[in-house]
């Protein structure tokens, strides 16, 4: 069976079986203007101008200190230009991402938690790596498990077995899922955001997360896979969707040497994350 065949039918099961959430009509239609390389900042303006409470959510982050902002922006025009419009896309999918879950209980919360967390270290690591653009840092970290999001929707007693084996067994959640699902979450996700309708890169981002052979021959790729691992092993460390643990036990491998991270330099970056992970919550 060819890789298009086995990718036909995937697509296909994954369609069958799962109700695939819908985004916020303002959302698409960003994301429609953002796929316009050529969009202007007038037009998203507009756009998001009609929506009171999104145009609130942008001016709060443009105010705050995870932006590192030095002087009160007052309107949407200042935000917009303060933020760059790839943060601005950004701020629009974490926001509208709470009306991707049918219901929000502890599952739900942990998981939210932890999208939110990876994306904002991860955002933190880019600025420090300074080889991948820290927005498509945030929106990889926040993105890379959507798939958990939808499984956990249509089957949350089969997805509360897969969580319970990860923290009872210590096994990794991709191990967990083969033995109750015919898909990955990474499938389901790569399939989501393309539907979406989110550039490709973001999709072979999700696919090809856990496939080191595939991540060997894209060295942007891998690179922003280990930022965004690592990015993961903190929200592990602080406890931002995990049972919080002890420091020793949360290893963060070779991940900094991967990445260039002087060893001197990560008691500074992960300050970085917990200020980070702390504004979050009050943003997000």
């Amino acid at each position: 069976m060819s890789n298009a065949v086995h990718k036909s039918q995937l697509d296909d099961l994954i369609a069958r079986t799962l109700e695939l959430p819908v985004l916020p009509a303002t959302t698409q239609k960003v994301l429609g203007l953002m796929s316009d390389p050529d969009v202007s900042i007038e037009k998203v303006k507009r756009l998001v101008s009609t929506d009171p409470a999104l145009t609130a959510k942008i001016l709060k982050v443009a105010n705050s200190a995870f932006y590192g902002s030095y002087r009160n922006i007052q309107n949407l025009s200042q935000a917009i230009l303060r933020l760059g419009l790839n943060a601005v896309r950004n701020i629009v999918v974490a926001t509208s991402m709470k009306n991707v879950y049918k219901k929000f209980g502890l599952a739900e919360k942990l998981i939210w938690e932890q999208m939110i967390g990876s994306a904002l270290a991860a955002s933190v690591i880019a600025r420090h790596t300074r080889t991948v653009d820290p927005e498509d840092a945030f929106i990889g970290g926040l993105l890379h498990d959507i798939g958990k999001v939808v499984v956990n929707n249509e089957y949350p007693e089969k997805f509360a077995k897969v969580i319970e084996r990860v923290y009872n067994e210590q096994v990794s959640f991709e191990t967990a899922e083969k033995d109750v699902f015919e898909f990955s979450q990474r499938e389901v996700g790569a399939f989501v955001v393309k539907k979406w309708g989110f550039p490709e890169n973001l999709e072979l981002l999700i696919k090809f997360f856990d496939d080191s052979e595939a991540l060997s021959r894209d060295r942007q790729l891998s690179h922003l896979v280990a930022i965004i691992t690592l990015s993961d092993r903190m929200c592990q460390k602080f406890g931002m969707g995990w049972r919080k643990t002890g420091d020793s036990e949360v290893s963060f491998g070779n991940l900094p040497e991967a990445l260039g991270i002087d060893e001197a330099a990560m008691p500074e970056i992960t300050e970085s994350i917990k200020a980070a992970f702390a504004q979050g919550g009050e943003l997000y």
